[in-house]
């Protein structure tokens, strides 16, 4: 079966994630926009919850953009009421097919309303609210039909409506923390600690992943939040019950705390907040003395972590001007056991940062 996965802001990390996941997959085509694999069949609505960096998921359903096909799906469906349906384009640009659909069915006697938008994609709000059955043009050479949407309204409760919110020391979005998680390739149920937990956005999708989470943080306010949005979370979600443990203790004494994880996701102090005028000297100072957090947070999940078991984390990448300044510790902590695993810069960033998400994966 051949799957269409509509990628996020950040291609090659959704793609890494989408592999993670689907390590027997074979790779079809790979852009900036899509990938397409092949796989063995999956319940699409399914994958597309577990995936926190792809917007949708379709089906293949021609390797040629073709009406006929097109109608023919749209007349299978038995709509209630009228039959809403739309296209979106990925890398190539949009014509007149949608108008042309639209007469075609009109003339069979089928009610129909052709969904559009201002972009040559629709978004997943608008096929989610217009209950559209959407097609997919990729490229002009493969047509496919959408499965699933991602859970855009889920993903903002979880991130905005939680009771807890740290802005000052910097927020992980929901969707990140899940891309992480499934970076760890943790098998199901796997213990997963994040020794830097804030307000628990890293337990939070682990916990709705089905896995054992442990979150420990040196700061009295972060358990509080911690706390309150796992019980926020219980109330709020399909949880039964919140399979999570939470310690105050410094990363630099973990192991005294915690005994054998299966995998660490976290996202560590990334420096203090910057006005953007700083210059590279003070950046500098920054970097080192987080150098040093780090390389004495590997060496304590050295303690903790089973044999084979996954480290997903997040390095401060400092950008002033066409320069990027990062961590000098890589040789460090392969020195200490640790095999890096990702081939290829992971960032997760928006326009104009001065601080990128830098993602490492290493292996024990």
């Amino acid at each position: 079966m051949k799957y269409i996965f509509i990628l996020g802001h950040n291609p090659k990390l959704s793609i890494a994630e989408i592999l993670a996941v689907l390590p027997q997959a074979t790779i079809i085509e790979e852009t900036a926009s899509f990938l397409i694999v092949e796989n063995k069949e999956f319940d699409g609505a399914e994958m597309l919850r577990r995936l926190g960096g792809t917007v949708k998921l379709g089906e293949i359903i021609g390797t040629q953009i073709s009406k006929k096909v097109t109608v023919e799906h749209l007349k299978e469906i038995k709509a209630k009421t009228k039959l809403n349906f739309g296209l979106s384009y990925y890398d190539c640009k949009p014509d007149n097919l949608g108008m042309e659909i639209k007469k075609e069915l009109k003339d069979s006697g089928v009610s129909c309303r052709l969904v559009t938008g201002k972009d040559q994609a629709l978004s997943s709000v608008i096929v989610a609210k217009n209950k559209c059955e959407e097609f997919l043009i990729l490229g002009k050479k493969w047509l496919g039909k959408t499965c699933a949407v991602q859970e855009f309204e889920d993903y903002s409760l979880r991130d905005y409506g939680r009771p807890r919110r740290d802005l000052k020391s910097g927020m992980m979005p929901p969707k990140l923390a899940k891309i992480m998680i499934n970076l760890a390739q943790a098998p199901a149920g796997a213990t997963i600690l994040d020794p830097f937990c804030g307000s628990g956005t890293v337990l939070q999708e682990g916990l709705l992943l089905g896995h054992e989470m442990i979150g420990s943080d040196n700061s009295d306010k972060a358990i509080s939040d911690t706390k309150s949005n796992l019980e926020w979370l219980r109330v709020n979600s399909r949880l039964e019950v919140i399979n999570a443990k939470i310690y105050k203790t410094d990363v630099r004494q973990i192991a005294k705390t915690v005994g054998k994880v299966d995998a660490i996701v976290t996202e560590p102090y990334l420096g203090p907040a910057l006005r953007g005028k700083e210059k590279i000297h003070e950046i500098k100072r920054i970097i080192e003395e987080l150098s040093e957090l780090y390389e004495t947070a590997f060496s304590e999940f050295r303690k903790v972590l089973n044999y084979h078991g996954r480290i997903v984390i997040i390095f401060p990448a400092f950008r002033i001007g066409s320069e990027t300044l990062e961590l000098p510790i890589l040789e460090k902590i392969k020195k200490l056991g640790f095999t890096q695993v990702n081939k290829e810069k992971l960032i997760y960033s928006r326009p104009g940062q001065a601080v990128w998400r830098q993602i490492y994966v290493y292996q024990a």
